[in-house]
């Protein structure tokens, strides 16, 4: 039996989040496989107590957003002393303040790991772009350093030098390398679903859903995630099917894009055909989502999506869902290879027509999406995905020499 192995985990979400690949990919699969997780992150001062179930939480109370962001560079900081024990440092999602970390495992002789589930940099930067007056002068100019900063270090140090790289999806690998990634020390790793953890259906449907034909959007409304989409489409769905309503669970991360959406149903008469139910905790929000009849992932083709690895189709078919996506490459295939939905066009008339497809003939589409629980089970629960990971993590422990150590060019 392999000895068990103890990971360093610093992370960008503050404590306690509700990504999966966080909490339970990092807080229970791992330590299932033997591998210690010891996080270590920001927190606010309500949830200070939560617990993490990977080992022990160096936690650094933050009341404000400024205070998150000194406490998360203090955080990034005390790895220079508190790499001392371990195997392995995975910095996830940290381009810039991963430097950091990379001379804290090098001090230490430790593997260093960075994990990239998100092309940050290119999303500060496209943010920054912004010129419709929804995001200040000064945060766009402080997104834009942090972007191209974040670039910087991520083509330089973090990725040829990391001992291990995980990236999102193939695709990612693929971007990576057109810039010039030439070593094989990465794995891609999707998003899964803790498909143990699906809760159970509501006691009852909430008032707005009873007796209503409906579909559900479980994440972000950030403008440049287009999700005016999902009124358009649900407005022609209403027209065609009296009645129906679209459930919308989440959003906006931007401060600058919160609200609006709802103000955009309502100018556009699509009042009556979505309700908006804002962020709910993870389990509240797959047990609502479980009332409806189809879940709806949107996902706009971008160098920023194009790479991702969206959660809303596993977690649709984990909930016995059929899906309707559009042809964003890591979707597609889920949705293609379990045979749980359909995908159509990015538009609102394709996600309307897929739409009254799934709700023509409701009872056969949940059929195919119980068979399609069985292929998520197998390719993309935690349990699966934490031995991939595991496996790579020991390969990456085992190894002879640190990567910086081989001759790699910065």
């Amino acid at each position: 039996m392999s000895p068990r192995l103890r990971v360093l985990f610093a992370t960008a979400e503050a404590h306690p989040t509700h990504r999966a690949d966080v909490r339970v990919l990092f807080g229970e699969a791992l330590p299932r496989d033997g591998i210690d997780v010891d996080l270590i992150a920001t927190t606010t001062p309500q949830k200070a107590d939560a617990p993490w179930s990977g080992g022990r939480a160096f936690l650094r109370v933050a009341a404000s957003r400024k205070a998150e962001m000194f406490g998360d560079l203090w955080q990034q900081v005390s790895l220079m002393w508190r790499c001392g024990g371990y195997d392995a440092l995975v910095v996830r999602d940290k381009p810039v303040l991963g430097a950091i970390g990379w001379l804290a495992a090098r001090l230490w002789r430790i593997r260093f790991c960075y994990w990239m589930s998100y092309p940050m940099p290119q999303a500060y930067l496209t943010i920054a772009a912004r010129n419709d007056g929804s995001v200040g002068r000064l945060r766009r100019i402080w997104l834009r350093m942090r972007g191209r900063l974040g670039q910087f270090v991520l083509d330089r140090l973090l990725v040829p030098r990391a001992d291990w790289l995980f990236v999102q999806t193939e695709a990612m690998e693929r971007a990576l390398r057109q810039r010039g990634l030439s070593h094989d020390r990465v794995t891609p790793v999707p998003m899964g679903v803790d498909v143990d953890a699906i809760p159970a259906p509501a006691a009852a449907p909430p008032e707005p859903l009873r007796g209503r034909p409906a579909a559900v959007y479980l994440g972000t409304l950030d403008r440049n995630r287009n999700p005016e989409l999902l009124v358009d489409a649900a407005r022609r769905v209403a027209a065609r099917l009296p009645g129906f309503v679209m459930i919308v669970v989440g959003e906006a991360d931007e401060p600058a894009d919160r609200g609006w959406l709802e103000r955009y149903a309502e100018e556009t008469g699509a009042g009556d055909a979505v309700w908006f139910t804002g962020w709910l905790p993870y389990a509240e929000g797959l047990a609502l989502a479980r009332h409806a009849a189809v879940g709806i992932s949107p996902i706009p083709r971008s160098p920023l999506t194009e790479v991702g690895s969206p959660t809303k189709a596993v977690e649709y078919l984990a909930c016995g869902l059929p899906v309707v996506a559009n042809d964003q490459p890591d979707q597609a295939h889920v949705v293609l290879a379990s045979g749980g939905g359909v995908v159509v066009p990015f538009t609102a008339e394709g996600f309307a027509n897929g739409i009254v497809e799934v709700l023509g003939d409701p009872d056969a589409w949940r059929e195919r999406a119980g068979r399609a629980r069985d292929w998520v089970a197998g390719s993309r629960s935690y349990r699966v995905l934490g031995g991939l990971v595991a496996t790579r993590l020991r390969e990456c422990v085992a190894s002879g020499s640190l990567a910086d150590a081989d001759g790699l060019r910065p």
